[in-house]
């Protein structure tokens, strides 16, 4: 992988509660923490991963962080290293259409032909490396094509009813790594729907994006134009000491919106993707694929079983099952 991009920056998602595994959470560890700040493999919260995952590309000046107002504890604990001003706080959350709609409007102001990478802080990757590369070949394409809009794909590994699909027609760009266009998106299928899907090779979703900044604002614009509106109003009061309180209101009046029902589902024409290969992902946004994943592919220390305690766990070893080798 090359060195830092300079024209490329990056939106990490940490905002949320994550509610579906706080049972999950509470019943191992014993703690009532939102999982991105959690210590599931290694030393390492997944929120701390994604950042450095994240800085194979990107340079921290230009990483932003969408956080809660509620996560203060965690993010005074975790995140009091980072740059001035990579720190973008919701006061409310509004689901993940304002989520990323705020911070892309602090990337557009600073920079407003920044080519942005939207990174979700609750996933699982192997092979960091290679998936990086496919994000940095992305921005490369988006730098040459800068209405595109692509979303990293993961070949599909079973009928997955949770997760986004992604409906692929021809190619548009050959070599090692292609870019298809899509022709629909599904969010979140019922059981045969994600079957059909899954037999016919539709892709699952990682939510990650690439896109110009400009771009991706003009797909709200043009989707969920009430919202748009209500943020770019806004604009001008970014970075200043006015900043807060006007966010604060902006927040306390918006309706939830949610990026892949809002945006995504309604934009098939206007979406591309590039199918990951030679690297693993998983979204653990559930209990079982975090307990699935930690037996498959991180070994304990010596005498110790799996999953550990957070406290307790130390830099796992990573292992890759044959069955996964080809990936």
């Amino acid at each position: 992988m090359s060195e830092y991009n300079q024209e490329v920056w990056g939106i990490i998602l940490a905002g949320g509660e994550g509610k579906r595994l706080q049972l999950f959470i509470q019943a191992r560890y014993g703690v009532d923490t939102p999982k991105q700040y959690c210590t599931f493999t290694g030393t390492r919260s997944m929120l701390r991963h994604t950042i450095d995952r994240a800085e194979m590309l990107i340079p921290p000046e230009r990483l932003l962080t969408l956080v809660s107002s509620q996560h203060f504890q965690y993010i005074n604990d975790q995140l009091d290293d980072r740059p001035s001003g990579t720190i973008i706080v919701q006061p409310i959350r509004r689901e993940t259409g304002p989520a990323i709609l705020y911070p892309l409007l602090h990337v557009y102001q600073r920079d407003p032909e920044a080519i942005v990478c939207l990174f979700p802080s609750d996933h699982f990757v192997l092979n960091e490396q290679t998936f990086m590369e496919h994000i940095e070949f992305s921005s490369e394409f988006v730098a040459g094509h800068p209405q595109s809009i692509i979303l990293l794909g993961i070949k599909s590994r079973h009928p997955e009813g949770e997760y986004g699909w992604i409906v692929t027609k021809e190619h548009i760009v050959d070599g090692a790594k292609r870019v298809y266009n899509i022709t629909r998106f599904v969010e979140k299928p019922d059981a045969f729907t994600a079957w059909q899907l899954h037999q016919s090779g539709s892709l699952w979703n990682t939510m990650v994006v690439i896109s110009k900044a400009k771009t991706l604002l003009n797909a709200f614009k043009m989707f969920s134009p009430t919202l748009y509106q209500a943020f770019w109003e806004i604009r001008n009061v970014l970075g200043t000491s006015r900043e807060t309180p006007v966010v604060e209101e902006v927040f306390s009046r918006i309706s939830s919106a949610n990026f892949s029902h809002s945006i995504l589902e309604k934009n098939p024409g206007g979406l591309q993707t590039v199918t990951v290969r030679g690297a693993y992902w998983s979204d653990w946004g559930d209990a079982a694929r975090i307990q699935s994943d930690i037996k498959h592919f991180c070994a304990p220390r010596q005498g110790e079983t799996l999953p550990m305690p957070l406290s307790s766990m130390s830099e796992a070893t990573v292992l890759v099952p044959k069955e996964h080798e080809s990936l």
